[in-house]
């Protein structure tokens, strides 16, 4: 795949961690899930069960491990740029950068099963609100929850950040109060914990989200901290202040997972470490080109392998085996995020940098 030379610089740490945690997240429900679900064993599967995830107790196949990775990375890639932003062109830029390729997500889905293919079921009596809420993620706050791109969960997780980046985005531009920013969204996570279920059933679906957010400022913290806006003292503070709001998330919404067995406390936990270890490494990590050909198309790759590439593994599965049908799934998947990449994400990101250019050229005069 040819891709573009960007103009703003590459950093090969994130690359690497963003292309790991998306294929972490495909191998999870491209084969360990898939293949728990289905009854099936593979080689591959097996040995890497064996190998890593088990001896480190990595819940559900490396899914929520890869998920937390990505977490990370956008609290230390959202601080930087925020730091940089009014906060009319970071809305745009965000709004921009996760609805799009989303909206053509659901799109798929919605025509998939419209035209009657088995493979879209879900969607073939979708109305015109099922399609709006599950554009704008909204339907994540409903009961019952009509759902067209499972990963979209996450991405309310990311929204819900950028809203209290914009939120807070005065404090972020003064030096001396951005150090206080990862607390500031902590404590919010905090307080809607301890709120839950004082409103509607949506505002519980809301804070049930919320609890993810203090890894997102658990990132923003390693960025602090690598601009000296805090010392290593205040960065100790904040990451266990953040591990500690996770926590009592966790054992208050989810305390299935607390167990040793099925712990989002260890995937978390050693998704951090992992975290760490690359920004220590950060000036030594090289650039791969294959990695970054991955990082950049990490969006739609994580949009598009459950629509295209798993819906296939699951068609030809019956018939050819799971063997070739990975392997159709796959080549599938490629298309679908080449399509993606190259007709929407680019494009889109291309109209965020008009109009936010306009937009300062306008200030300006």
């Amino acid at each position: 795949m040819n891709l573009p030379r960007e103009k703003s610089p590459r950093y090969a740490w994130l690359d690497l961690l963003r292309a790991m945690a998306v294929l972490v997240v495909m191998w999870d429900h491209f084969v360990g899930e898939y293949l728990g679900n289905t009854g099936q064993t593979w080689l591959p599967d097996r040995v890497v069960n064996a190998a890593i995830f088990q001896p480190l107790h990595i819940t559900q196949f490396g899914g929520f491990f890869g998920v937390c990775l990505f977490f990370l990375i956008s609290g230390y890639i959202i601080t930087r740029v925020s730091t940089n932003e009014t906060a009319s062109k970071f809305a745009i830029r965000r709004v921009l950068r996760i609805f799009p390729p989303l909206a053509a997500a659901v799109a798929l889905v919605i025509v998939g099963g419209k035209m009657g293919l088995s493979l879209y079921a879900v969607a073939a009596g979708a109305t015109w609100k099922e399609a709006l809420t599950n554009v704008t993620l909204v339907n994540y706050f409903m009961t019952p929850q009509v759902i067209f791109v499972g990963v979209g969960w996450t991405l309310v997780i990311e929204v819900i950040f950028y809203s209290e980046s914009l939120l807070l985005n005065p404090l972020i531009h003064r030096r001396r109060l951005i150090r206080y920013f990862p607390l500031c969204v902590t404590a919010l996570s905090l307080f809607f914990i301890l709120s839950s279920r004082d409103w509607t059933s949506g505002y519980f679906l809301f804070t049930v989200s919320s609890i993810y957010v203090p890894i997102l400022a658990i990132g923003s913290s390693f960025f602090l901290l690598e601009k000296r806006i805090i010392n290593p003292w205040m960065f100790l503070g904040l990451l266990a202040v953040g591990c500690g709001v996770f926590l009592y998330g966790t054992h208050n919404f989810y305390p299935q997972f607390m167990s040793t067995a099925n712990s989002y406390p260890i995937s978390a936990f050693l998704a951090i470490v992992m975290f760490a270890g690359a920004w220590l490494l950060r000036g030594v990590i090289p650039t791969f080109r294959v990695v970054r050909a991955v990082a950049l198309t990490s969006y739609s790759i994580y949009l598009f392998h459950g629509v295209v590439g798993l819906q296939l593994i699951e068609y030809f599965d019956r018939s050819l085996g799971y063997t070739l049908s990975l392997a159709i799934g796959l080549l599938a998947t490629a298309v679908a995020v080449g399509a993606s990449y190259f007709m929407i994400e680019r494009p889109s990101q291309r109209l965020a940098r008009r109009l936010t250019t306009r937009e300062k050229a306008l200030e300006a005069a």
